[in-house]
């Protein structure tokens, strides 16, 4: 990484330009007084962006440094700058490169760069950082979403994450739906040796025989193992993986290689992540997983702890998760009222990380003022959970008289004696529950 050498004149802004050279641009916004990191890394352009937070960014595209799954990557996690790109003109027709620009960045130069409209384009794009932070003062101050926090389930999390980041061996992250595992193998990647090649993850639910990646559109359709080579292949929820698919994978782990169904030799150098929201034990038991496999797979392992288990940490996370889509939903909601804190503390979440996220974002585009209200969630509340173990308690309590009624047909006295009340009792409760008798009537002979 090289950064402008500038310092005698005041700087005009900070830019963080991926990839390029030597080009006459970067020294151009230098001399009008632009601070420059040029990063050739991309896991040391990730670091430098979380600490120098909102800011301007630019991808070159022109000297092909970088895979664009990686840069992708990049991009995506640090939505906190603004990107422009610079391609060469044939580049653009590549779907691949016109997805990309279109997807994460807010304008695009050809090149050669046409310094003064950049410098304008640039200067532009500064003034609605500075609005943004006038805006949203807060913007930047977190992490990844997903993995800060100072409870001790988080500090053990990171802990693990970054010893096994330095051993380049297969990884087991375990965890509930929505936990964020993807997140977390994500980490060990940016913090590996492999972290300047691709990261590709495939949903193994979805995988066909053909071992062809989710985003096969933006990377020309190749085998994920392809587009993983010197890089990481993250697997989640492995228990989905077919015989077939399973078989390959062991013989890609003894042997570095395997042959699909259709006769083509799979060769790459990746480093395997998988997932499973089960235990591994249950993998075994019920046969979802081979043995020789798991023994193969399950060189290191961690769990990912819930949501519920990270404590206060969880109202930090909503505030950043507030923060992130109040600012892409172009909303002016700023804070989470002292009662919403209360409803979302106290409630379980099923559904995790990503449950949470949902109800942000749904909380966020029904509010109207500057706090998130209670009902601005789909979320039960305590008096909800009260009304409803006591809806549970009555009904029981009705089964069981119809029951006894039943058993004793229909004989009040009787059904009193096995319950054990008086027979005042036993009409009150058929009364409470509408079950008194029709009085009969007998004809006399």
């Amino acid at each position: 990484m090289k950064v402008g050498s500038n310092h005698h004149r005041s700087v005009l802004g900070t830019l963080v330009v991926l990839g390029g050279a030597e080009v006459p641009w970067v020294a151009a916004l230098e001399k009008a007084g632009w601070l420059c990191h040029r990063c050739y890394d991309l896991r040391a352009a990730e670091a430098l962006l979380l600490e120098v937070g909102p800011c301007i960014g630019v991808v070159d595209l022109t000297r092909d440094d970088f895979s664009l799954s990686g840069i992708a990557g990049v991009v995506n996690r640090n939505k906190q700058a603004r990107w422009l790109a610079v391609a060469r003109e044939d580049q653009l027709d590549n779907d691949a490169i016109c997805q990309f620009v279109v997807s994460f960045c807010i304008d695009y130069f050809t090149a050669p760069v046409p310094e003064s409209q950049l410098l304008k384009t640039i200067g532009h794009q500064l003034g609605m950082l500075q609005l943004e932070r006038r805006v949203w003062p807060e913007l930047g101050q977190f992490g990844q979403h997903g993995l800060q926090g100072e409870q001790a389930a988080m500090k053990k999390l990171r802990h693990q994450v970054k010893r096994m980041a330095l051993a380049d061996m297969p990884v087991f992250v375990l965890g509930e739906i929505g936990t964020g595992k993807e997140l977390v193998a994500q980490a060990i990647h940016q913090g590996s040796t492999r972290a300047k090649a691709a990261f590709v993850g495939i949903n193994c639910e979805t995988l066909g025989s053909d071992w062809l990646v989710d985003e096969s559109h933006l990377l020309g359709g190749d085998c994920c193992f392809s587009a993983a080579d010197k890089g990481v292949l993250f697997l989640d929820e492995i228990s989905a993986l077919d015989d077939d698919r399973q078989q390959e994978l062991l013989c890609f782990l003894q042997d570095g290689h395997f042959t699909t169904f259709d006769g083509r030799q799979v060769e790459s150098d990746v480093r395997l992540i998988a997932s499973t929201r089960y235990s591994l034990e249950e993998l075994l038991e019920e046969g979802a997983l081979r043995e020789d496999l798991y023994y193969r797979l399950n060189v290191l392992s961690l769990s990912v702890p819930s949501l519920r288990e990270r404590g206060e940490d969880l109202l930090l996370l909503a505030e950043y998760l507030l923060l992130k889509f109040s600012r892409q939903y172009n909303s002016q909601v700023k804070q989470l009222s002292g009662e919403t804190k209360q409803l979302l503390a106290g409630y379980s979440w099923p559904g995790n990380v990503r449950e949470l996220i949902s109800q942000i974002k749904r909380a966020i585009l029904l509010a109207e003022g500057r706090e998130l209200l209670v009902d601005h969630f789909d979320l039960p509340r305590q008096s909800d959970d009260k009304q409803s173990l006591k809806k549970i308690r009555e009904d029981s309590e009705r089964c069981a008289l119809l029951t006894v009624l039943e058993n004793n047909k229909g004989q009040i006295s009787a059904a009193a004696r096995e319950l054990g009340v008086s027979r005042a009792t036993m009409y009150r409760l058929l009364n409470k529950h509408d079950l008194v008798p029709p009085p009969r009537h007998f004809r006399q002979s």
